[in-house]
């Protein structure tokens, strides 16, 4: 057997090994991409969950505060004392709070209780504004008033919850479609 037959058999290896790893980054790189999309998809979900659990929770409040004749401290202790999430905790403490003879107003309790929460959604500014709004939907002494404060704050909520909702549908393919592309394209490109 002669050294060049040798040589040119490892060569061949070497040039198949090079080939197998370049077809498995390149595999790797596409599904990473596509995994990303999978990602933003998922955190769109989630947006349209979180907007759910609190057009969820406001109705819930609605009733508290209509059908229980609770005030507002007490329906949101009340609430908060079903959750059992964060946001029920937020509640809890908001709701303890305002009932305190301290001197802090319900707006400012929410005011200065709510951002703590709101840094943990997926919220988007708009929303976060409406939220931390709420206040302004329930500064009346009347406890109709404020029951039709309620159930169009609710409204609100509900309304931006479909629109994320339709908003989600309606990116998600494009989402899912252009990162799997994006990374079938530099996948190619480094080939």
């Amino acid at each position: 057997m002669c050294g060049g037959c040798r040589t040119g058999r490892r060569k061949e290896a070497s040039g198949r090994e090079g080939a197998m790893l370049k077809l498995t980054g390149a595999l790797l790189l596409v599904m990473g991409c596509a995994g990303f999309g999978l990602c933003m998809c998922r955190d769109m979900e989630k947006h349209v969950a979180q907007l759910r659990q609190l057009a969820r929770v406001f109705t819930m409040l609605e009733s508290e505060v209509g059908y229980s004749r609770a005030t507002l401290p007490e329906g949101m202790i009340r609430v908060g004392n079903r959750l059992h999430t964060e946001l029920g905790d937020c509640f809890i403490r908001m709701g303890k709070r305002a009932q305190e003879q301290s001197g802090s107003s319900f707006q400012t309790v929410w005011q200065e209780e709510m951002p703590f929460w709101l840094k943990t959604t997926c919220l988007d500014a708009r929303e976060k504004e409406l939220l931390l709004s709420f206040p302004g939907f329930t500064g009346f002494v009347d406890g109709q008033m404020q029951l039709i404060s309620l159930e169009q704050f609710v409204k609100e909520l509900s309304h931006a919850q479909d629109k994320a909702g339709k908003e989600a549908e309606s990116r998600k393919k494009a989402v899912l479609s252009v990162s799997t592309a994006g990374g079938l394209l530099m996948a190619i490109l480094l080939i």
